[in-house]
């Protein structure tokens, strides 16, 4: 469990930070409407831009992530029950 936690803050501040600065650059720009920013970020990684390549694949790591701790909880509640 502890391993998980490790490479969870790993992976924030590795990714985390740089989504944060480039959705602010996008925002700034008024490049897209509050709350359709999957929908902007998924056209640009389909355009080949790196940005959209970069929040895409990090947004499915993130939910990989956020999937495998829920698992390994469901698994250790499970196995002290």
């Amino acid at each position: 469990m502890l391993i998980l936690k490790v490479i969870f803050v790993i992976f924030v501040v590795a990714v985390g930070i740089p989504c944060q600065i480039i959705d602010y650059r996008h925002r700034k720009m008024n490049a897209y409407q509050p709350g359709s920013g999957w929908s902007y970020y998924s056209r640009l990684k389909r355009e080949g831009k790196w940005e959209g390549k970069f929040m895409m694949n990090s947004a499915y790591m993130a939910l990989a992530l956020v999937l495998s701790m829920a698992g390994l909880l469901a698994a250790h509640f499970y196995h002290h029950a």
